[in-house]
């Protein structure tokens, strides 16, 4: 059941040609080229234009009259039929931009779905089945089975009868003049679509609803449906594919390891039919293509769980990267800053392509940043400009950055993508099964070689191991059930999104914020400051990854004590996001505990950046000082940071001590203050540095009381 509008409606019958497929262009080709080649006389626009929704005994009536009444109608018709059938089996039925999404929708509202055309049964099957939309309907009423065809009601009320409903229980869908007719007299509630035809005032006022296409209804048939709740991780992703295209430009861990689950999920009623990916790693290009899918594995659930419909791009190329902007509605651009920045030209000149290519028809693209940074977007912003100066006007660049939904995301899913090793081994393994599958006697063995570059001769090998898979690769073939494996994710599944696209209102996994700069505070504060701290003290103890060091009752003391006090400070300063705050909180210390392929080192890397004054660490003392609040345990952090980066040879003793003294001169202006922080943050450092101190001892100082 569906309330829709003022209705409760149980079922829908749909009209097909020029309602739910494009074909009516397509017709008049074909019936002029079938009448050309028969009569020598190409039937004429007009004529075709009343032939809109008439049945085929009443089109051949009115050719009578307009060509003469030994016209060889169903010769002409059959022609046309084998014409369109040709073109139909060689490039699809064209599918009206919408309908899947309707169809979807509609069935899982629980309504009885039927097809009311006057094409003949034969014709309807082969089209419905083409299109991949048979699925949707229970009964199917053609042409060829009414003694009366349209603008007569009895094929619509034929449909009612056969799913069990009266008319005016059911929505009746058409395109055409005479079939509005035969709906409006069977006595359902009529929705029009325009297609060829411009409506007549006589057409409008029959319609008990009339939208210029499909995407049109769509938007209010949403307002009708409920919005999926966030999936758990075994959900299903849907089965229906609907008519989008998306991109993730970078498959690296957050794209490949993420975004792509995040799109498959979609809105939960129907996903994207193709993922483009964009990636410079020769080897997993060529790997992905040959399987068309590969796995993403969450350890902590032992589950694996699949993308297919993807399709990897050479980020070298141009002419792809192109294409694939093209081509898609999403853009959700992966990249770490400094890969940004370098790519930004091919961004610039794939969106100036697009441009060119649409024209004024040219939809808005939605572009995800997924860059774990503050300010994302006014730096995507500002460097896509200059790019685009680059190679454009001014006018022309403001003009494309005015068409398009830049919009700002905070990442919450620890990802990381496995070795080219690993993935190596995995080739060699599913090879040898292959190998034996055949019959073939050959002894390969398994390289268990943990390095993480390939040899010279080992690419080559993995190439060879790919080209043969692909050629020989069957989908029943018992490899089938073999994945790769690429990345290890953890489970948490939102995406906090800036509320700035009209696409993703739907987004079964996405929350959409109208400030995203609170997020992005909670999450650089929250989780990298928290993250990176852990990682230092970690390292310091010994420990090679998260997972084991929470083993350490000493370091997972000290995660829970941070995450206590930074959260104490975002309290007070955001205190609208409270719940976020403890959902997040949690959901670090869940992915933590489970964090065994998550290196301390990766977490740790770059310590001098992550204590800039204003970034995560730094960021969360000026913001207890602030509010009075205790800071004692950022201060340890502080102090463990600088001493991880002295010891991993980023800096000296000298260079970290002015590091310090510049960020807290930053923090703290007024001198005395300034001098007491950066006296006892100095005095902790060189005392570790030169052993004076142990690290136990370091963290059961009480620096409270120091600071006092």
């Amino acid at each position: 059941m569906l309330d829709f509008k003022t209705h409760v409606i149980h079922g829908a019958i749909f009209d097909m040609d020029g309602t739910m497929f494009d074909t009516e262009r397509l017709r008049f080709n074909t019936l002029q080229q079938a009448s050309k080649e028969l009569i020598g006389v190409e039937f004429s626009h007009d004529y075709l234009m009343q032939c809109l929704g008439l049945s085929a005994k009443s089109a051949e009536q009115l050719a009578q009259q307009q060509y003469g009444t030994d016209i060889p109608y169903a010769l002409i018709r059959k022609r046309a039929d084998e014409l369109e059938l040709e073109y139909v089996r060689q490039y699809g039925v064209p599918v009206k931009a919408g309908l899947v999404q309707v169809l979807e929708r509609l069935r899982k509202s629980g309504l009885k779905m039927a097809v009311a055309t006057s094409s003949r049964r034969a014709i309807a099957e082969e089209y419905l089945i083409n299109a991949n939309v048979y699925k949707f309907f229970d009964v199917l009423v053609c042409g060829d089975e009414v003694q009366r065809g349209k603008p007569h009601p009895e094929i619509f009320l034929n449909a009612a009868e056969k799913i069990n409903l009266t008319p005016k229980q059911c929505l009746m869908f058409e395109d055409s003049d005479n079939g509005l007719k035969s709906a409006s007299a069977a006595g359902g509630i009529t929705i029009l679509f325009q297609d060829l035809k411009v409506p007549t005032a006589e057409m409008l006022a029959r319609a008990d609803y009339f939208y210029v296409d499909v995407l049109s209804y769509l938007q209010d048939l949403d307002r009708c449906v409920p919005i999926l709740p966030m999936p758990e991780l075994h959900t299903p992703f849907p089965q229906t594919l609907n008519q989008r295209q998306v991109a993730i430009h970078g498959f690296g861990a957050i794209g490949g390891g993420y975004l792509a689950q995040v799109l498959s999920h979609w809105d939960g009623y129907t996903r994207p039919h193709k993922i483009f990916a964009s990636t410079r790693n020769r080897l997993y290009q060529s790997t992905v293509n040959a399987f068309g899918s590969y796995c993403i594995r969450y350890g902590q659930h032992s589950y694996d769980e699949r993308i297919d419909h993807i399709q990897i791009v050479d980020a070298h190329d141009q002419t792809q990267m192109h294409d694939m902007y093209i081509q898609s509605s999403l853009v959700s651009i992966c990249l770490p800053e400094a890969a940004l920045l370098e790519d930004m030209p091919t961004i610039a000149s794939a969106l100036y392509a697009r441009f060119k290519h649409y024209g004024d028809a040219e939809q808005g693209l939605t572009l995800l940043l997924i860059l774990n940074k503050v300010g994302a977007k006014a730096l995507f912003t500002q460097a896509l400009k200059q790019a685009l100066l680059a190679i454009t006007s001014e006018q022309m660049t403001s003009e494309i950055l005015n068409r398009h939904f830049i919009c700002d995301t905070v990442v919450n899913r620890m990802v990381s993508k496995l070795s080219e090793q690993k993935l190596y081994r995995q080739l060699r393994i599913k090879y040898n099964i292959f190998k034996q599958q055949q019959a073939e006697e050959e002894n390969l063995q398994v390289d268990l070689d943990d390095a993480t570059d390939l040899s010279r001769e080992q690419e080559h090998q993995a190439g060879l191991y790919v080209a043969d898979l692909q050629k020989n690769f069957q989908p029943s073939h018992s490899l089938q059930h073999i994945d790769l494996i690429l990345f290890q994710a953890e489970t948490d599944m939102p995406l906090y999104v800036e509320n700035n696209s009209p696409l993703l209102k739907k987004m079964r996994q996405m929350h959409l914020v109208d400030d995203i700069s609170q997020i992005q505070l909670i999450k650089n504060r929250l989780w990298n400051g928290v993250h990176a701290m852990l990682a230092w003290y970690a390292m310091l103890r010994g420990h090679q990854n998260i997972g084991v060091a929470l083993a350490d009752e000493q370091v997972k003391r000290f995660m829970l004590q941070l995450l206590a006090q930074v959260q104490q400070g975002l309290r007070q300063a955001i205190p609208q996001h409270g719940q976020e705050l403890s959902r997040l909180s949690q959901s670090f210390i869940d992915s933590c505990a489970h964090a065994y392929q998550d290196p301390c080192a990766r977490v740790g890397r770059d310590p001098l950046r992550k204590l800039e004054a204003n970034e995560r660490v730094f960021g969360s003392i000026a913001c207890q000082l602030h509010y009075g609040l205790a800071y004692d345990v950022l201060l340890k952090g502080a102090v463990l940071g600088y001493v991880y980066a002295i010891e991993q040879g980023e800096c000296d003793d000298v260079e970290a001590l002015l590091h310090l003294q510049m960020q807290v001169k930053q923090l703290l202006p007024e001198q005395q203050r300034y001098s007491r922080l950066y006296d006892v943050i100095a005095e902790h450092i060189e005392a570790l540095i030169q052993q004076d101190m142990s690290i136990q001892q370091f963290m059961q100082h009480d620096f409270q009381r120091q600071l006092i």
